[in-house]
């Protein structure tokens, strides 16, 4: 625990370091009369979690060793990855702790509309505590959560879990008065 309380400080930490680094160069283009440029990055590192290589953090089914993308250690230095390339305002837009709007459960709370939130047991991108948080923050009633037991993410190789997936949404659309 104290370990990964540490660890998930000093991600908190590099990511506010990136951000003040691209509002300092967007500030920079704007004193130069350029305020419309961009600029493009690549951030390495980025699937550099804990829970990918010990199930036992944040538990559910997912295997040990493996993420969505692949292997962990390999996919947390190779070209593809969640915020892998991103620009000054796709940061700040997407991925910056103190200026995103990409907040789930904050965006959530203000929802009015019917919420389903869907977790798979075995989810190797998202962790039961994300689907967990984004259910709890839903401010009404009117919400409901299902699991999938064994899906993973992307239900890859998992044709019969991905139906299923697809008949909760079904049900859940046609309970709240849609036509499919």
């Amino acid at each position: 625990a104290v370990f990964l309380d540490r660890y998930r400080a000093a991600q908190e930490a590099r990511n506010r370091r990136i951000t003040a680094w691209v509002k300092d160069r967007l500030e920079t283009l704007r004193r130069r009369g350029r305020p419309n440029d961009e600029f493009g990055f690549v951030v390495h590192g980025t699937m550099a979690d804990p829970r990918w290589l010990d199930p036992a953090v944040d538990p559910n089914d997912r295997a040990p060793g493996v993420c969505y993308l692949g292997d962990p250690q390999v996919v947390n230095m190779s070209p593809i990855g969640l915020a892998r390339f991103s620009t000054l305002r796709s940061w700040l837009s997407q991925w910056s702790l103190d200026d995103a709007r990409a907040d789930g459960p904050r965006c959530l709370s203000r929802v009015k509309s019917p919420v389903l939130v869907i977790n798979n047991s075995a989810d190797d991108a998202c962790t039961p505590s994300h689907a967990r948080r984004l259910y709890e923050a839903v401010a009404h009633g009117d919400r409901r959560f299902h699991e999938i037991a064994g899906a993973t993410h992307y239900y890859q190789d998992q044709p019969e879990l991905g139906a299923q997936a697809v008949g909760l949404v079904k049900t859940w659309l046609e309970d709240h008065g849609f036509r499919i």
